[in-house]
């Protein structure tokens, strides 16, 4: 009875998780007020166990929010063991948060997720952490002397938050493209003298092809 019950919560977490996986993209490709039904027909399950998982749309945008910052903080625990530098740190982290950038960008610009997320205690907990994760390795970056001594973590969330909405751009690889870019050139803006390779090509205006 014991393995029975063990086996039904296991195959009950795996439903959610994959209800929440679906969510993600489908809250990516159309954004947070997705219809519901939609979400549950591309999950593979009914409207009625949708709801039974989630109540409501808040439930599941916060849901989507906590996948996306957990993920964040299991890098963020992971860079810290495995990078030898702490700037390699700091910036693996950042990088890994701009990849994960729609769960980001669902708590820092959508107003339901924020509300959703506001007396969630998971999410305060995994902010903290991670808040104080970029404090200390700002600090350690700048006394190892790889960071410039004139910013601080408030400025990294910052530039993090910048990096958020996607620029102007003629496609979504485009998009993506300008993205790291100015997330190479940002970086190097904080670094104390080094200057890294960017990816691609120089973009000139007529290359975004905004007319078109």
């Amino acid at each position: 009875m014991k393995a029975e019950t063990t086996r039904l919560r296991a195959d009950a977490q795996r439903n959610r998780d994959h209800i929440v996986s679906v969510a993600r993209v489908v809250f990516a490709e159309i954004g947070p007020g997705a219809p519901m039904d939609e979400i549950a027909r591309r999950a593979g399950v009914g409207v009625g166990t949708l709801y039974r998982r989630f109540p409501d749309r808040g439930s599941l945008l916060r849901a989507v929010a906590l996948e996306g910052f957990s993920a964040i903080l299991a890098d963020a625990r992971a860079a810290l063991d495995e990078e030898p530098a702490a700037w390699d740190a700091l910036t693996r982290i950042v990088r890994r948060a701009v990849d994960l950038r729609f769960s980001t960008q669902l708590t820092m610009l959508d107003e339901r997720t924020r509300q959703a997320l506001k007396d969630a205690p998971e999410f305060r907990h995994i902010r903290a952490a991670v808040h104080d994760m970029v404090e200390d390795l700002v600090e350690r970056a700048q006394a190892e002397g790889s960071m410039r001594s004139d910013v601080g973590a408030g400025d990294v969330l910052a530039m993090v938050s910048l990096l958020l909405k996607p620029p102007p751009s003629r496609s979504e690889e485009m998009s993506d493209l300008l993205m790291r870019r100015c997330l190479g050139l940002i970086l190097d803006g904080l670094h104390s003298g080094r200057r890294s390779a960017l990816p691609g090509e120089p973009i000139s205006i007529a290359g975004l092809r905004l007319d078109s």
